[in-house]
């Protein structure tokens, strides 16, 4: 749905159905795959659609769901959404990937982690929660307690990103500062300024709600 500023908001399945409506404002890139139940302008990458669900306006999923993926793709955009989880918790917010692309290494990954949890004791910091994935660490930790709903917004306007939790800012990024990265991945510099955006299934489920995109 577009309200008179041109925002995209997303918070149930009824307002997931207006997604056709955009047909004459905008182009849209369909994907392949099947629509998910409750989800039209969504797809499944690297994962399993029948995996991901929507009940009361919040989404979530069982382990194995890959990337639910919005079909439009974007460049410069403000996002908005919360995200709760359980102990152990492992997801992500995939930023300008292509289609069929892995979001944390073809394009961006927001980690959403719970950094406390014993099997992530031994993690860097560019793979805490809140980190740009194996790029840069966060500011600061602004995560609520495990079962608390947080709220995440990411603004990308090329070559800047940030990133706020909970109305802290915990990163903002020149994209062009960083030519150089961690492994034999691709630089932040050189990665797409245009592309996908998605929510990660990784390990324990982890909830989200209240998605908003605009472009920008």
């Amino acid at each position: 749905m577009l309200d008179g500023e041109g925002t995209m908001r997303v918070r149930n399945a009824a307002i997931f159905g207006v997604w056709p409506v955009l047909i004459g404002l905008c182009q849209l890139v369909f994907a392949e795959e099947p629509p998910i139940k409750g989800l039209p302008g969504w797809h499944v990458q690297e994962g399993k659609a029948e995996c991901w669900k929507i009940d009361h306006g919040i989404i979530f999923s069982a382990p194995g769901g890959g990337f639910l993926t919005l079909d439009k793709q974007f460049g410069d955009f403000h996002l908005m959404l919360e995200y709760r989880m359980k102990a152990g918790g492992n997801s992500g917010v995939g930023v300008h990937y292509p289609p069929g692309g892995h979001p944390s290494t073809a394009g961006i990954e927001i980690q959403i982690l719970d950094d406390d949890a014993p099997e992530h004791r031994n993690i860097k910091p560019t793979q805490f929660n809140g980190s740009i994935y194996k790029h840069v660490a966060p500011l600061r930790r602004a995560a609520k307690p495990l079962g608390e709903w947080n709220k995440m917004e990411i603004t990308c306007k090329d070559p800047l990103l940030i990133v706020k939790l909970n109305g802290a800012e915990i990163q903002r990024v020149n994209l062009d500062d960083y030519p150089n990265t961690e492994g034999n991945g691709i630089p932040l510099s050189k990665l797409p300024r245009k592309g996908c955006i998605g929510l990660q299934s990784h390990g324990e489920a982890v909830e989200f709600r209240n998605v908003h995109i605009k472009a920008l």
